[in-house]
């Protein structure tokens, strides 16, 4: 079996471990990705809608994770001015809730925690989409919430840690973590181990695996939702909509994508909550009877109980740092900045 050095392994090419193998690099840290996909990002974030934003979040749920997420928002403005222009879908975010008190309430809510909201009658909102066949009389419009293209954005935060000198390898399925003394000392892949003083799990629910087989508990549960895209023809949809019981949005590479909750019947349920939403969404818009499915599948959210990130050293070997969070396009760049300054700092 052949070994391979270096200081940090980050175990998962999604969006999580993109953002901090790219911040890692950046600080000047000795830096391997693994994923065991023969692409980026073919695990969770493959299946992730991409909203930045609150438009649809109540920030009296919780609001210290409605406050964290504001924080995290702002970071996408560091991240473009690195890496470039992001991969945006759409710009602009228009929510509808089951009636106009529940709207007007979303509405002022958000404002008093600082949110850009603003109401909408129906004429303002046909000339957002001209498309919609029976705007509601009120939403709430959110004009810096925007979608971006998640697989896209994990690819350029790839790149960009191999520019930094970052190692990116695919088709690396990582097995196991090996210790001694109490300490990590290598990824291990069914062929080869990665040696490391440090392996950082952001592999999204397999993280679970991997910490049990060295005895370090994870407090994660994994919770289904699905993803479709649709072709359809352009300019249907212009913006993220919610309401009517649908989440919408365009995709950048053409069509429209849509999220939904997963079915009771998981994969078996999926043909009918595709012919129920296309059904949906043509009677919405205008143009959208040419709608075609193009793809559909179940993504599962690692998450923590209490909903908040898994992020910082696991007591009992040192060395084994984990980055688990939900929404994760979201909270990728913020998570990935903070994780990356922590490792490094432990290790100088």
């Amino acid at each position: 079996m052949g070994a391979n050095t270096s200081s940090v392994v980050v175990v998962g090419g999604g969006i999580m471990g993109a953002s901090i193998a790219w911040h890692l690099a950046r600080l000047g840290a000795r830096v391997t990705v693994l994923e065991q996909g023969s692409r980026a990002a073919s695990g969770v974030t493959r299946w992730s809608y991409g909203w930045v934003g609150t438009a649809s979040a109540s920030a009296s749920d919780n609001p210290a994770a409605f406050s964290s997420t504001l924080q995290a928002i702002a970071d996408f403005n560091r991240l473009a001015l690195d890496l470039g222009p992001l991969p945006i879908a759409a710009r602009g975010a228009m929510v509808w809730l089951d009636n106009d008190a529940q709207t007007a309430a979303l509405i002022d809510q958000q404002r008093s925690a600082g949110v850009n909201l603003q109401p909408l009658d129906a004429q303002q909102i046909s000339a957002l989409e001209p498309c919609m066949i029976t705007p509601p009389a009120l939403a709430a419009w959110a004009p810096d919430d925007f979608a971006v293209e998640p697989v896209a954005l994990a690819k350029m935060l790839l790149s960009g840690a191999e520019q930094a000198g970052a190692e990116v390898l695919y088709g690396r399925r990582v097995d196991g973590i090996e210790t001694h003394n109490g300490r990590v000392t290598a990824a291990r892949c069914a062929t080869q181990t990665y040696a490391a003083d440090t392996v950082v799990l952001a592999n999204a629910g397999a993280a679970i695996g991997l910490a049990a087989g060295v005895g370090l508990p994870l407090p994660l549960l994994t919770r289904p939702a699905v993803l479709m895209r649709f072709a359809a023809p352009a300019g249907v949809v212009r913006h993220l909509v919610y309401g009517n019981g649908l989440e919408l949005r365009p995709a950048l590479e053409g069509g429209v994508a849509c999220a939904e909750e997963a079915p009771a019947e998981g994969e078996a349920g999926l043909p009918a909550l595709v012919e129920r939403t296309t059904k949906a969404i043509r009677q919405m818009f205008i143009g959208a009877t040419a709608l075609s499915l193009r793809a559909v599948s179940i993504g599962h959210r690692p998450m923590t109980p209490e909903g908040k990130p898994v992020m910082g050293y696991l007591a009992g070997v040192e060395g084994v740092y984990a980055l688990v969070a939900h929404p994760g396009i979201v909270l990728a760049p913020h998570l990935g900045r903070l994780a990356a300054e922590e490792i490094v700092r432990t290790r100088r």
